[in-house]
């Protein structure tokens, strides 16, 4: 008799372990089906962006006909009351057309102050009080024709 209740015992505890052994396979099968549901999601998403993007790269290269052309004017001034410093920051000016993207060309508006830095180097090794000015002189679209 202790045998038999020591067999059925040792049946029933098999039969437990095994349930519990199946349940985590479960648990564990859900979690991976979950998974590879979200990395599908991702998959599909990128390639999404990469459709957009071939197709934003597409009519870029199209596109190559437009040249889209500022005319930047780099100058400096002095803080000085010598006139002949300001004639000569005058006749100093430069202008630089350089080709932007046409997002940049049209973010920018003539007359637009880029940059207005201060010279420090000046100011310390020379004492001069001026600064670098970069501006919009210009806008220009150029269709190229072959």
């Amino acid at each position: 008799m202790k045998r038999f209740a020591l067999i059925i015992v040792l049946i029933f505890s098999m039969i437990i372990i095994t349930g519990c052994e199946n349940f985590d396979l479960e648990y564990e099968r859900n979690q991976l089906e979950k998974e590879i549901k979200t990395l599908q999601n991702d998959i599909d998403n990128l390639q999404n962006d990469i459709s957009t993007l071939q197709k934003t790269r597409e009519e870029l290269i199209q596109n190559n006909e437009v040249i889209y052309i500022i005319e930047l004017e780099i100058s400096q001034s002095h803080f000085t009351l010598d006139l002949e410093q300001h004639l000569k920051d005058e006749m100093n000016t430069i202008k630089l057309p350089i080709q932007v993207s046409e997002e940049y060309y049209y973010s920018v508006e003539e007359g637009d102050l880029l940059s207005d830095e201060f010279r420090i180097g000046s100011f310390i090794f020379k004492g001069s009080i001026g600064s670098w000015k970069i501006k919009v002189a210009n806008k220009e679209i150029v269709y190229v024709t072959e």
